[in-house]
């Protein structure tokens, strides 16, 4: 179990240096791409669930990384998000997007780094 648990924190980390990727090369898409967060009951489901997984992956493993305290609180995070998308209306989910999307569009090549960092982090702390 913790093997699967060390995968999905690389894959997260990996989908972080992406982001953050796109963020650098294609800021206009990266904005589709976070605008469609809760654009539908799927998306929103989905969105809540994997933030579920990959937050137990991070709660399960914590102890073995090299960041454990961190890794633990991130995890946390993630779970109670996840439960907090399913309890609240997915419109109010969608219309939160929309808000933080516009108010981070003006700094995503600055943010991009961050991305970066946080997710070349996440991939150190666990291999």
């Amino acid at each position: 179990m913790t093997t699967v648990a060390q995968l999905l924190i690389i894959v997260f980390g990996l989908f972080l240096v992406g982001v953050s990727c796109l963020m650098l090369a294609n800021p206009p898409a990266a904005v589709r791409f976070l605008d469609q967060f809760a654009s539908t009951k799927f998306i929103n489901l989905l969105e809540a669930t994997l933030l579920i997984i990959f937050g137990a992956a991070f709660l399960g493993y914590a102890e073995l990384s090299r960041f454990p305290k961190t890794l633990w609180v991130f995890g946390l995070l993630l779970v109670l998000s996840g439960v907090g998308i399913y309890l609240v209306p997915r419109e109010w989910h969608r219309r939160y997007g929309v808000w933080s999307t516009k108010l981070v569009t003006p700094y995503l090549r600055l943010l991009a780094p961050l991305s970066l960092l946080f997710g070349v982090l996440l991939i150190y702390a666990v291999v």
